[in-house]
């Protein structure tokens, strides 16, 4: 029932309507919905994407309250005013009709996580398209590349966009405001994973859903990171860290 109340919500699960939909204390619901994540996220481990590709990054977290008085407000856009909270969900999606989508949480849109995802998980034979973003010059080694500037213009003459990926950060964001309210960043990866899985399966049928992540949950072993959490045990970092990209 709890899964079948998940997939049936179309931007994501709150545990607090889970926990008053199924009758269950709100830590039963909280861990049973971050298990399924934690599952539906494995999927990304052997995934490699073909075809078009769209690369982008979105930040999340980092929220600084402004000032009441206006003349005590600071730019908060500037590196100096921010609390270093925030993380960078980097995504990658296969373009067309039942399009996969890869996502990896990072501390910051720099070069070298950009291309080590690049590498892993997109074929060589893939046309990678991404914004002006610096991060992303070093991929053209890679693999064939579009770019778009954003600063000029949202499409590029040729056609050239970075529109799909554009779309599933809105449903991150729809998600973060209005079903969730916040994401912890601890688990901002698993959140941005199942987020994931809902933009590639939103053409599916509730049964093929509520099946799909039967299937995941129980063809994976018990949780080493969640089973006893309110007795202490923790998930590690689930930030990426890691080897810096060949000169």
């Amino acid at each position: 029932m709890a899964i079948w109340f998940s997939v049936n919500s179309v931007k994501g699960k709150a545990a607090l309507q889970l926990s008053r939909e199924i009758g269950v204390q709100y830590k039963t619901a909280w861990v049973l919905l971050m298990k399924l994540r934690e599952a539906i996220a494995w999927r990304r481990d052997d995934m490699v994407l073909e075809g078009e590709v769209e690369i982008d990054g979105k930040y999340a977290g980092g929220h600084i309250r402004p000032e009441n008085k206006a003349e005590d407000r600071v730019d908060r856009r500037l590196k100096k005013f921010q609390n270093m909270k925030r993380l960078c969900a980097l995504a990658i999606r296969e373009r067309g009709l039942g399009g996969r989508t890869f996502t990896r949480v990072i501390r910051d849109e720099d070069g070298d996580a950009a291309w080590a995802a690049v590498r892993d998980h997109v074929s060589r034979s893939a046309t990678v398209i991404a914004d002006e973003h610096a991060s992303y010059n070093d991929i053209v080694g890679l693999n064939r590349m579009q770019r778009v500037n954003h600063s000029k213009a949202y499409q590029a003459e040729d056609g050239t966009n970075t529109n799909q990926i554009e779309s599933f950060f809105s449903r991150v964001q729809r998600a973060y405001v209005g079903i969730h309210h916040r994401f912890s960043l601890k688990y901002f990866d698993w959140y941005v994973a199942e987020l994931a899985w809902r933009e590639d399966t939103r053409y599916h049928a509730n049964r093929s859903q509520t099946f799909s992540v039967l299937r995941t949950a129980l063809s994976r072993p018990t949780s080493r990171f969640l089973c006893g959490y309110w007795q202490g045990n923790k998930p590690p970092d689930l930030i990426w860290e890691g080897k810096k990209a060949p000169a």
